[in-house]
């Protein structure tokens, strides 16, 4: 009997940056699916908004946490590189000084996954988006 292929660990990666990223913009958005950048306040639809990280996303510690990952406009997370300043001001007036050098102290963290610490997540972040679609149809 044939064994089942287990799915690459960077398509895992691949999935749960889909997952987490739209569970990110659509958590965000007001009932008309409406968002607002963390960096610039400019207002959109949140399918036309990226899931901005504050701490980049080739730090793994922080990659798919929910306090380093917000609705940011294309403009300011392309080409304005994150708006750095503005995005810090933003996590320290949301969260706190605490979180802020919490996510500074952990993008120094070597962090590495493994495909079940994947597949949870995705389990986790795919659960909760369904949850957020529940809540709107309600």
């Amino acid at each position: 009997m044939k064994k089942k292929k287990l799915p690459s660990f960077s398509s895992l990666e691949n999935k749960l940056d889909r997952i987490f990223a739209e569970f990110i913009r659509r958590r965000h958005a007001d009932e008309g699916g409406t968002v607002s950048c963390v960096t610039c306040g400019k207002l959109m639809h949140f399918t036309e908004c990226h899931a901005g990280h504050f701490i980049k996303r080739q730090h793994r510690a922080t990659r798919w946490r929910e306090t380093n990952v917000h609705p940011q406009c294309p403009g300011d997370n392309v080409f304005r590189g994150g708006l750095q300043d503005e995005y810090a001001r933003f996590i320290v007036q949301t969260y706190g000084l605490g979180e802020f050098h919490d996510l500074m102290e952990s993008k120094h963290k070597v962090t590495k996954f493994t495909r079940d610490d994947l597949e949870g997540m995705i389990s986790d972040f795919g659960g909760r988006l369904k949850a957020l679609d529940l809540k709107v149809a309600a």
